[in-house]
């Protein structure tokens, strides 16, 4: 048996180690597009503001995989998938037969001033070597300049503050996580984050006139968090499934017999919210990685998991759990309020808890994980001692 798994981020790798523990004796590639051995995403704003060492972020060594009998291809991309006879074509121009295949790609951040020598992303550890450059090299008049409202945008915050730089943030909406955030509880960041010294600029339309105007303020650092893309253009012939993401069953097998997706790019059939997500966050990839590799070996196993992820922003507290989607909720509730200190949005679909977004209430993280596992109403006693 040949397992091929594209990508070596969490997903990938936690899945490689899954299926070396099942199956001693089968042929394990890992097909990964970074030089580096896997490390943690998570640990890289510790590295940046020097909390940790660099060898620090790092999961694995790379003597990991041959001690595994893991092959790893580090360096390389997939080009073509053929799942008629069963291989991908890589970008220096192997072909890898597979008997099973795990796409677990993950994707590359959104971009914005090309070329220009002050902009920093933060998604690899090379982002990172990057951003810490960045740092050094700049003078006494230096200013943070951060593009986005979402987590990554929440990491140059933290940053920025970390290294004593004046901050500005420009974003689309009227606020942090605007599709998602009802009126209160985004009027709480803002509030939030201006006391925290942060200037805001709202309803930015990032057009080519913007970009060009904001490149005169050579001292400043550019931050860029406005979301990330995936390429699926190698996969345009496979057959398989995509929509916003890689689409996928329960068990995360694609619509294509032995091709199953993880991480990132995986769009997976949730049995808890009855619909199919995306969720891009460490804790999600790595348990998506254990049950695909159960399930590649054929143990049947579904996927379950009700996710979160928490972050903190100047101090404020945030945690998203389950499906946090206002776009196909029916049904928000608030408790707590600005004046309070925390407020909780719970959001329901057809009746049922599916998600809930809290803000400096992080009390309430293991009972509303517990009642969205469980399949609750919005309208059980528990939210009314929330």
């Amino acid at each position: 048996m040949h397992y091929v798994i594209i990508g070596g981020g969490i997903a990938g790798t936690t899945a490689a180690e899954e299926l070396r523990r099942l199956d001693p004796s089968s042929e394990i590639t890992i097909i990964s597009e970074e030089q580096h051995p896997i490390y943690s995403r998570v640990l890289l704003p510790h590295y940046i503001k020097g909390k940790i060492p660099r060898e620090r972020v790092f999961l694995k060594k790379e003597n990991w995989y041959s001690e595994q009998n893991i092959d790893w291809m580090a360096g390389v991309l997939a080009v073509h998938l053929d799942t008629k006879n069963k291989f991908v074509t890589l970008s220096n121009g192997r072909e890898i037969e597979y008997d099973k295949l795990l796409i677990a790609t993950g994707g590359e951040p959104r971009t914005l001033f090309e070329n220009s020598h002050n902009v920093s992303y933060l998604r690899s550890l090379g982002d990172a070597d990057n951003f810490l450059e960045l740092l050094n090299s700049r003078d006494n008049n230096c200013n943070g300049e951060i593009f986005g409202s979402g987590f990554i945008a929440c990491e140059y915050l933290n940053l920025f503050a970390h290294f004593n730089i004046p901050t500005r943030v420009s974003f689309r909406g009227e606020h942090f996580w605007s599709r998602i955030l009802d009126r209160e509880p985004s009027e709480f960041v803002n509030q939030h984050l201006e006391k925290s010294g942060i200037t805001l600029r709202k309803n930015v339309l990032f057009s080519d006139s913007f970009v060009e105007e904001e490149l005169k303020y050579k001292s400043s650092i550019f931050g860029i968090g406005i979301g990330i893309e995936t390429d699926f253009s190698w996969l345009k012939e496979s057959g398989i499934e995509i929509k916003s993401g890689i689409r996928a069953n329960e068990f995360l097998e694609t619509n294509i017999p032995d091709v199953y997706t993880a991480g990132d790019v995986a769009e997976f059939f949730d049995v808890i919210v009855n619909r199919h997500l995306k969720m891009g966050n460490w804790m999600s990839a790595m348990a998506q990685g254990r049950v695909v590799a159960q399930n590649m070996f054929g143990n049947k196993t579904v996927f379950e998991l009700v996710s979160s992820y928490a972050t903190n922003i100047l101090g404020l507290e945030v945690i998203f759990i389950g499906d946090v989607s206002k776009e196909v909720s029916d049904e928000v509730r608030l408790f707590g309020s600005i004046k309070e200190g925390g407020i909780t949005q719970l959001v329901g679909r057809k009746g049922q808890l599916v998600g809930a977004i809290l803000l400096n209430r992080n009390t309430d993280r293991a009972r509303i994980t517990e009642e969205i596992c469980n399949k609750s109403g919005l309208s059980v006693d528990i939210f009314a001692k929330i």
